[in-house]
């Protein structure tokens, strides 16, 4: 190729990539200086003068019966695990597991079985209508229909109903904070971190990080903003008005049974609608501590979930395949784009994976590109020398610059955040795992713009549920205390 054409090859690029992240550089400092903002008016506004939460407060409000919906496909090595300890740990007793399972799952079935024989009070089991696996939604439709007969043949009415997975720890106290919250709520959602790994581990350790912006900045700016947070598919409370709202004649159900990430569409929904949610951010004080396994480094307090993620860099693909998916696809043709300025932003935060996290690969592939130039031109071939896409260009050299300070803050803030939920290890530790994301981001991305094409392309709505894989091999402390 000749020398001056692939120069300004390369210099194009360049300015396409500099441009594309300054775009998200830009939104990155926006929701940064939104949170800081947040947390001035938070500390000077909201709390001046308010009582502190406390164990007291959420304990003098009655308890409202509440339904726990846990999908579950060949969850066998955990279901019973988590059921087991959840009914030993909840602080709370006006409560009922129910357990969706499919018809050609026995093993799990058998499981869930033996933990309602000793606990009958508490769980109840949903058989699928449809052999698995079908999607999340349709098994939680599934479950709801349970539900609804379970009320008429006891007589109670479900006040919230709330969303967990079969490997969750369910905190101590996350059904007191629901309670205390709902019906002033139509949707709760508390924090969620993965379980601590070892700092090594890559690809457990990038959802640490991911989860930890996630739940300790976006979602409260996101809520300030807005006034109201997406499902994260666990540790969610629906009220009683909210599931009405959203009853579906033609589904007979809530879900709809099509969608990858019900959680998140469901709760868009909702919004669109004008139901208020909230995302609890308290510590509650005077709370008895969680096991040592489940504390957080910097949080004591806080209620949240904790739950298992895949260790496996193929499995870790599979599961964000399907978050792509929902959210950035099927959330787009489904949801469009309503409401004021700062609900369209927030779409488009949750859009922009489908364009970044491909522009991150040909980032580094243009970097690798870059330096094997420069290293030809220092040696064997001293014309390469000439290939630079950053000389004679000021502008782009400022550009670049900008970015340069945009990713700094940002390494700072995820850093910051690591460092309250894991520690000063982990917070080290999230500046190379952000480049291990990158690549599970990459291909789970291009993987789910390959299933969803290939449907439409096919004329099928359905993409079936690719569920990630729980081995149960790590008990974290679970069994001893079931």
């Amino acid at each position: 190729m000749d020398t001056a054409l692939f120069a300004e090859l390369m210099h194009g690029a360049a300015w396409v990539l500099a441009v594309g992240y300054f775009i998200s550089g830009v939104d990155e400092m926006i929701m940064t200086c939104a949170f800081f903002a947040w947390r001035l008016y938070r500390r000077f506004v909201l709390l001046r003068g308010r009582q502190r939460l406390n164990l007291e407060l959420l304990e003098a409000k009655p308890e409202q019966t509440a339904a726990i919906m846990v999908p579950a496909w060949n969850e066998a090595a955990v279901i019973g695990r988590m059921l087991r300890y959840a009914i030993s740990n909840i602080d709370y007793s006006d409560y009922m597991f129910f357990v969706g399972v499919y018809p050609n799952d026995p093993d799990t079935l058998a499981v869930v079985e033996a933990v309602m024989a000793d606990h009958p009070d508490h769980v109840r089991i949903a058989v699928v209508a449809n052999p698995g696996p079908t999607t999340k939604s349709d098994c939680l439709n599934s479950v709801m229909r349970v539900i609804r007969a379970w009320e008429n043949e006891t007589g109670k009415q479900v006040e919230f109903y709330v969303l967990h997975d079969a490997e969750d720890y369910v905190p101590r106290y996350g059904l007191k904070c629901f309670n205390f919250l709902i019906p002033q709520k139509a949707i709760v959602q508390i924090p969620v971190f993965p379980l601590q790994t070892s700092w090594w581990s890559m690809t457990e350790g990038h959802y640490m990080d991911e989860f930890a912006q996630a739940h300790l900045k976006d979602l409260r700016v996101r809520e300030w903003l807005t006034g109201g947070v997406p499902s994260a598919g666990v540790g969610t409370a629906f009220s009683r008005g909210a599931m009405d709202l959203a009853w579906q004649d033609d589904t007979d159900g809530v879900f709809r049974a099509h969608l990858l990430t019900e959680d998140y569409e469901i709760s868009m929904q909702l919004l669109r609608l004008g139901a208020p949610s909230a995302f609890f951010t308290g510590n509650i004080v005077g709370a008895e501590p969680e096991p040592h396994q489940f504390r957080l480094f910097a949080l004591p307090g806080l209620p949240a979930v904790r739950g298992e993620f895949p260790h496996d860099f193929w499995a870790a693909v599979r599961q964000k395949t399907r978050w792509t998916l929902g959210i950035t696809m099927q959330g787009w043709e489904s949801l469009g784009w309503y409401g004021n300025i700062w609900q369209r932003y927030i779409l488009f935060r949750d859009r922009k994976p489908l364009f970044t996290n491909i522009a991150n690969a040909f980032a580094y592939l243009f970097l690798v590109v870059w330096l094997m130039t420069w290293i030809l031109g220092q040696t064997l071939f001293p014309q390469l020398k000439a290939v630079s896409p950053f000389e004679g260009d000021p502008w782009l050299d400022r550009v670049m610059a900008v970015n340069f300070v945009f990713l700094f803050v940002f390494l700072l803030v995820r850093g910051a955040c690591t460092f309250l939920a894991y520690g000063p290890v982990h917070a080290v530790m999230s500046v190379p795992r952000v480049v291990w994301g990158n690549f599970i981001n990459f291909l789970s991305t291009v993987r789910a713009m390959r299933q969803f094409f290939n449907a439409r392309r096919q004329g099928v709505k359905n993409i079936p549920w690719e569920k990630t894989t729980h081995a149960g091999k790590r008990d974290r402390g679970m069994d001893k205390a079931a």
